[in-house]
């Protein structure tokens, strides 16, 4: 009895394997290519990046066309002409800058700000430069004045947004309201960059 079960077993596991083998083969059905399009945005940047602080020195030539020769924090200088004789005596003018009171000084600063655009209109990019707060106090009561800021150059191509477009500004200054201003540091004094592509 046990050896007819095992053969039946055997029989029925012939015949699904054989049905199975000798089903038919499906063939593999493709579509034909389907193209779609694609878009991209790129957003236009504008990016401005500035120096926090323009720290300057006014130099000795900037005073006067006397030598002044460096001498602990400052400098010295002296010269001499003339006779003392009762009637005539030691040249009392100025050797310093001084015109009606002041003393006016432009300084060219460099590398204070940089520009990065990839605007599309190809008008490059203008950096434009104003006076926020003119005066810059010092000791005493003494104060110099921003009578003029303006970048050293103005506009160029629009530079992309790897190399930037670079430069600084022209600074005037009058120094003092009486005369030459009194020694040491002055602060307060603040000028805005801003950048446009138009």
């Amino acid at each position: 009895m046990k050896n007819k079960i095992v053969a039946i077993i055997a029989a029925s596991a012939a015949a699904l394997g054989s049905t199975i083998f000798s089903a038919p083969a499906h063939a593999q059905i493709t579509t034909a290519p389907s193209n779609v399009n694609v878009s991209v945005t790129v957003p236009e940047v504008l990016y401005l990046r500035t120096v926090t602080d323009i720290d300057i020195d006014i130099l000795p030539t900037e005073l006067t066309a006397a030598t002044l020769t460096a001498s602990g924090s400052g400098y010295v200088g002296g010269n001499q002409a003339g006779t003392a004789d009762g009637t005539a005596g030691v040249d009392t003018t100025s050797p310093f800058y001084v015109a009606t009171g002041n003393v006016s000084v432009t300084k060219t600063v460099p590398a204070v700000f940089a520009v990065w655009s990839n605007s599309p209109r190809g008008n490059g990019v203008t950096v434009t430069t104003a006076i926020v707060t003119p005066t810059l106090n010092g000791a005493s009561g003494s104060a110099i004045t921003i009578n003029s800021v303006g970048p050293i150059t103005a506009s160029a191509a629009v530079p992309g947004l790897v190399t930037p477009f670079s430069s600084g500004v022209n600074l005037g200054l009058t120094l003092g309201g009486n005369g030459i201003a009194q020694a040491g540091a002055y602060t307060g004094g603040v000028v805005s960059v801003t950048a446009t592509a138009p």
